[in-house]
């Protein structure tokens, strides 16, 4: 695998003693565990406007008989083997989902040091997953993108370019244009283009038909891959869109989750310069 966006490794995977790969795993899985939590928690307190739930407090409960989770029945993946998937208190089922974030986050992790070591790039492509299966999730189920989520990723890319050039193309320091440049026209372009489509649908219909928080999440899309890299992003986005609507009619009636649609179109289009693909529109 090519890493295209030319960053230097610190460390490579065979560098890892045993004991590190393990600390690494278990890292992973608790970063899992605790994206399962944020979900839940933001979700939560949308559809029953719960605002004592916080990221941090109560601790972890049974969302059906609300007893308080057992310290040991709270370790990742071993907890829901231990407990076999149900509830030690009431015996209800949980949810499978805790347990495909976890092993979801493991797999992700254990990948992305393997295929670059472990380095900032490393690190800052973990925060970026973080966030987006966050995002991916809460909009699918629940068209929602929570405000700071979406501002965390525009910080990140933002960040992510100015100080470390992660996903800015040699192109653009060629023609001069400097990291935090590329960050900001993405985060314009994305965000204006969106706007612009949903002013035009508002003026025929008289009412909105893209959400405020697609346009800052096209717009921190932009910021982290630059400007350039919306028009696929987009297409790609759309194109997810169609096969959702096209399979998942009856579920999602005549809305589509765009936000999710445009992290995966952001996927799509990462993973197609990670392998050189459509390098005549990819070079920049």
């Amino acid at each position: 695998m090519v890493n295209i966006f030319n960053f230097n490794h610190l460390n490579s995977f065979e560098s890892f003693s045993y004991l590190e790969l393990i600390l690494y795993s278990l890292v992973l899985l608790s970063i899992g565990s605790f994206t399962s939590s944020i979900i839940y928690r933001l979700s939560s307190n949308l559809i029953n406007n719960n605002k004592q739930l916080s990221i941090y407090s109560p601790r972890s409960f049974c969302p059906i008989c609300n007893k308080t989770i057992k310290v040991i029945n709270l370790l990742p993946v071993f907890g829901f083997l231990l407990q076999k998937g149900k509830c030690s208190s009431c015996k209800n089922n949980i949810s499978p989902f805790y347990l495909f974030t976890e092993i979801s986050f493991f797999v992700f992790g254990l990948a992305i040091v393997f295929f670059y070591g472990f380095d900032i790039f490393s690190f800052l492509l973990l925060c970026l997953f973080f966030l987006f299966y966050i995002l991916f999730f809460l909009d699918l189920k629940f068209y929602y993108l929570p405000l700071p989520i979406n501002l965390l990723v525009i910080v990140l890319g933002f960040i992510g370019n100015s100080f470390f050039n992660i996903f800015v193309s040699d192109v653009y320091l060629l023609f001069d244009i400097s990291p935090f440049l590329f960050s900001l026209y993405g985060f314009v372009i994305g965000y204006v283009s969106l706007w612009l489509v949903n002013f035009i649908f508002r003026l025929f219909y008289k009412k909105d038909g893209i959400g405020g928080g697609d346009f800052i999440l096209f717009g921190g899309l932009g910021s982290l891959f630059g400007p350039f890299s919306l028009g696929l992003i987009l297409f790609f986005g759309a194109l997810t869109g169609c096969i959702i609507f096209l399979f998942f009619r009856k579920k999602f009636e005549l809305q589509a989750p765009l936000g999710s649609c445009l992290i995966l179109g952001s996927v799509f289009y990462v993973f197609i310069k990670n392998f050189e693909l459509l390098n005549n529109y990819i070079v920049l």
